[in-house]
């Protein structure tokens, strides 16, 4: 059993895994089917779980407590701290652009609704006009704006959830087809969804305890999305057919309009989680991008460099989603390749290093040098299918 401090940290660990990702799940596992998705979730998970174990491995190892720049840097030299900024950067900026596009839907959508016309476009400049003010004041202001949205959006989770069960239909769950094509698709958005990994280092620092308990924090905490990716998926592909799914083309207001059918109420439920969930993740990662940035080019806290600051975070993903509205999906598939260079790539080279070097520590994953090589195998996988 976890004590409070330990369950506190396996939560961490769940809540930034669970977030956005997890709209886009039905949208590309219900073309192939409820049971295989599922069964290539459980595989994502497990090759998840297993290079998180390798970042506390080599985090042990060189130091508990450091973040993941300074910790490439340590063991690849300043070529590995390059590749972990740009890739932190590109990620950070991939999500930004599927969250600038799926509200914006959302607020066409609710503004159609409303009778008032208003263009995906429209809707994300305005939410991150919005957004960017909230970010610009300051980390303060994001924590508790973020923290009372989060909660909203667990309470919205349940309800939604607990609406859709009356239209669960089984015949839609055991619909299945696996082709190769519509399984590679699924494999970049499902392991965004398991995106937890560049807390780690703050997880360990926290924490400050043994590896045994600390790998039982993440294997706790990533088991939480996996419960809760389940049962998303059952209430939603189980409410309609996959033929439905597949004409959606990747857009969140089109899934939150078929699942809630005729019924406005449950479409302003599964409204107000899907909005929820894309905006507490918005603002995480903005606030992320917006500290990695002003670390890189040395920015003051001075008003003028944080107004500089937030027109480098904003400006390049708003434009994207002004250009290309509608690409959730495919802004999340960038996304998994940026982390599966971060989650996966330099993982497997620093363990591989550290462990070619013979650097004592005392804890060191099992399976090996194969274990590092079919991991890396399963994310060139995943690097290869984001840009099919």
């Amino acid at each position: 059993m976890l004590d409070s401090r330990h369950s506190g940290a396996a939560c961490i660990v769940a809540g930034t895994a669970i977030g956005a990702g997890m709209l886009g799940l039905p949208m590309v596992i219900g073309p192939m089917g409820f049971l295989p998705g599922t069964l290539l979730m459980a595989v994502v998970w497990a090759m998840a779980l297993f290079s998180a174990l390798l970042l506390l491995e080599v985090n042990l190892k060189i130091g508990a407590g450091k973040n993941f720049n300074n910790m490439a840097r340590e063991v690849l030299g300043r070529g590995g701290q390059i590749v972990a900024t740009g890739s932190m950067a590109f990620l950070l900026y991939a999500l930004l652009v599927a969250y600038l596009t799926g509200v914006g839907g959302l607020v066409a959508r609710t503004g159609g609704a409303l009778g008032m016309a208003v263009t995906p476009q429209a809707g994300s400049l305005l939410f991150a006009v919005a957004g960017g003010v909230v970010v610009l004041i300051g980390t303060a202001l994001v924590v508790r704006v973020n923290k009372a949205l989060f909660y909203g959006m667990l309470v919205a989770m349940v309800v939604a959830f607990a609406s859709l069960v009356p239209g669960v239909d089984v015949a839609n769950l055991t619909t299945a087809a696996p082709r190769e094509k519509l399984v590679l698709a699924c494999l970049p958005v499902l392991f965004t969804s398991f995106g937890f990994h560049t807390g780690i280092p703050s997880i360990v620092r926290f924490l400050r305890s043994d590896a045994r308990s600390l790998r039982r924090v993440i294997l706790v905490g990533t088991a939480l999305p996996v419960i809760c990716y389940f049962l998303w998926l059952m209430v939603s592909l189980g409410g309609m057919p996959a033929a439905d799914i597949s004409r959606m083309g990747g857009n969140v207001d089109t899934l939150v309009s078929a699942l809630a059918g005729s019924s406005a109420w449950l479409g302003s439920v599964l409204s107000a989680f899907a909005a929820l969930a894309l905006i507490t993740s918005f603002l995480g990662v903005a606030l992320a991008l917006f500290d990695l940035l002003a670390e890189t080019f040395r920015l003051s806290d001075s008003v003028l460099h944080r107004t500089v600051t937030a027109v480098l975070v904003f400006a390049p993903p708003v434009t994207a989603a002004l250009l290309s509205p509608g690409r959730f999906i495919q802004a999340l598939a960038h996304a998994g390749a940026a982390l599966t260079i971060l989650a996966v790539f330099l993982p497997c080279a620093m363990a591989w290093k550290l462990r070619r070097d013979k650097v004592q520590a005392s804890y060191q994953v099992a399976g090996g040098t194969a274990a590092l090589v079919v991991t890396s195998a399963f994310g060139l996988l995943v690097v290869s299918a984001s840009y099919l």
